[in-house]
């Protein structure tokens, strides 16, 4: 899915993630422990404190087939900031990270998710930031079809006439076509 990383202008490139098992207990370690940061984590100040953290999605084992997990189907959205709690993305077997920067006022950057599936070109796609507590949705997750990606529509992008929102682009099925159609949205 690496497409989506060459249409986001000033947004850190995704990657394939690779890693076989989530966290064993899906608990953050001790600020102590050193976190192994893979190679293809997104780097970004997501806390707002302004120190820079790295996140990446840690996927479900697949089983033999290919076909279904071994367990849950969820992914583990973690951080070199033993600070930041884990996220789990419900029905992901992966997924594409995006970093975007300038959505809201201050420094905070949030992060966008394609979650992979095993099958369908719909997907919904999530944009998260992070606030004390935890991760939460910076908008409603909104649906969107491998048609939006390919023609690289940026999916969500400051809403200039509306301070407070951004434009969201989703995909939608209407009289037999699949079309992209864009929202102003309240960002939280």
């Amino acid at each position: 899915m690496g497409y989506l990383s060459s249409l986001l202008a000033g947004c850190e490139p995704p990657a394939p993630q690779r890693v076989a098992t989530p966290p064993a207990a899906h608990i953050a370690p001790p600020p102590a422990a050193r976190v192994a940061v893979p190679k293809d984590a997104i780097q970004g100040d997501f806390d707002g404190d302004g120190t820079p953290e790295y996140v990446w999605l840690v996927p479900p084992a697949i089983d033999s087939t290919g076909e279904d997990c071994v367990g849950s189907c969820v992914s583990y959205l973690t951080s070199s900031n033993p600070r930041l709690r884990p996220y789990a993305l419900k029905q992901s077997i992966g997924g594409e990270l995006t970093k975007f920067t300038g959505l809201g006022p201050g420094r905070r950057d949030y992060l966008g998710i394609l979650p992979q599936w095993f099958t369908s070109c719909w997907a919904s796609y999530y944009v998260l930031t992070y606030q004390p507590g935890g991760w939460g949705e910076a908008v409603p997750a909104f649906s969107t079809h491998c048609n939006q990606w390919e023609d690289r529509v940026v999916p969500i992008a400051p809403d200039s006439a509306h301070p407070g929102h951004v434009i969201v682009r989703y995909s939608e099925f209407s009289n037999d076509s699949i079309l992209v159609k864009a929202k102003s949205v309240p960002l939280k």
